[in-house]
């Protein structure tokens, strides 16, 4: 208990110091981040609320099952944030209110109805509820992935792919907090404390500057996307835009978007994400990429074992080196380091 109560006290002093810091220290925060924070401070008023079960004779079922009444309730701020990241601006008031009925109507229920029988029914809802979260969460991030990688040659801060093992450790958290709410033990409470703190700090970690794309310049995507199906030929001469870009060295501008491409050609971003797709072969994302890799990186890596891979990087276009090892990594096979110790000496 005494372990139990001080991961209680650890829970709730870190989301408190991440909410303070996020809405109150940080400057210029964008709207991603505000929900972040107040994600944050939601958690941390739903540990200290359990500060309750640490006092003499209140870890009992009576109060164990109104803990689990409000726990539920937290499920909300995973849709809010998973949401905020693949679909930015969908959480308003009216979606939060229709997403926040069903859990009211629980709640009430017991209230009225204080029956383990309303607590088994809540569960199966939140079983539910949660798969189908992740699965449209999955689904959205697959759309999302999609077209920052038809779109940007830079995807530093939009890229949500980390958004996967996130929803593994969700999962799993989830049926771990499903499991003590119906097998109470002190043990099993720590190991979910340890999950909660652990699961957040990796969400903080990979959205701490995440900036997601507005939802606008998604729709309008989706609506060229549509085009594209109709658009079943190319405009674009063959050979042009591969020779325009390696001639110019577009490849080099690490914030190369396909639209100021389409711009340099003289048509626009749908024909270039057609030509791109069905005559390469690839994403906007990874053609650049290649180039990059291929007509600078590995040039400077063979004739100047003297420079650093940071210096490398730059100078290929690529605004980070984490990005540069995961491109040279897919276009090589190798890491810069083992391509560089491979070269004759």
């Amino acid at each position: 208990m005494n372990i139990s109560a001080f991961l209680i006290g650890a829970a709730t002093a870190f989301f408190t110091i991440f909410a303070l810091h996020i809405l109150c220290w940080r400057k210029r925060r964008t709207r991603f981040q505000t929900v972040v924070g107040i994600i944050m401070a939601v958690w941390a008023v739903w540990c200290a609320k359990d500060m309750v079960t640490t006092f003499p004779d209140m870890y009992c079922d009576s109060v164990l099952r109104w803990i689990f009444i409000a726990d539920a309730w937290s499920a909300l701020t995973y849709t809010v944030f998973i949401m905020e990241v693949v679909h930015p601006g969908w959480v308003t008031w009216r979606r939060l209110a229709l997403q926040a009925l069903p859990f009211a109507l629980f709640t009430a229920a017991y209230a009225i109805w204080p029956r383990i029988e309303v607590i088994y029914a809540y569960a199966i809802f939140l079983w539910f509820y949660a798969w189908t979260v992740v699965i449209v969460g999955y689904v959205r991030m697959t759309h999302y992935l999609r077209y920052v990688c038809r779109e940007f040659s830079n995807i530093d801060n939009i890229d949500a792919s980390w958004l996967k093992p996130i929803f593994l450790f969700a999962v799993i958290g989830q049926l771990a907090w499903l499991f003590t709410s119906f097998y109470s033990a002190v043990l099993i409470d720590i190991l979910y404390y340890v999950c909660i703190i652990a699961l957040w700090l990796l969400v903080l970690h990979y959205s701490w500057d995440f900036q997601p794309i507005e939802l606008q310049r998604i729709e309008e995507s989706e609506v060229d996307s549509d085009s594209q199906q109709e658009a079943a030929v190319p405009h674009i001469a063959p050979g042009r835009l591969e020779q325009v870009v390696e001639s110019q060295q577009l490849y080099l501008h690490p914030d190369l978007t396909l639209q100021e491409l389409a711009v340099v050609l003289g048509t626009n971003r749908t024909y270039v994400s057609n030509y791109l797709s069905h005559v390469l072969g690839v994403t906007f994302y990874d053609y650049i990429n290649q180039l990059r890799i291929e007509r600078h990186a590995i040039p400077l890596i063979t004739d100047h074992p003297e420079y650093t891979f940071e210096y490398v990087a730059r100078q290929s276009g690529f605004s980070s080196i984490s990005t540069f090892r995961r491109a040279f990594a897919k276009n090589t096979g190798k890491t810069p380091s083992q391509y560089a110790a491979s070269l004759p000496q």
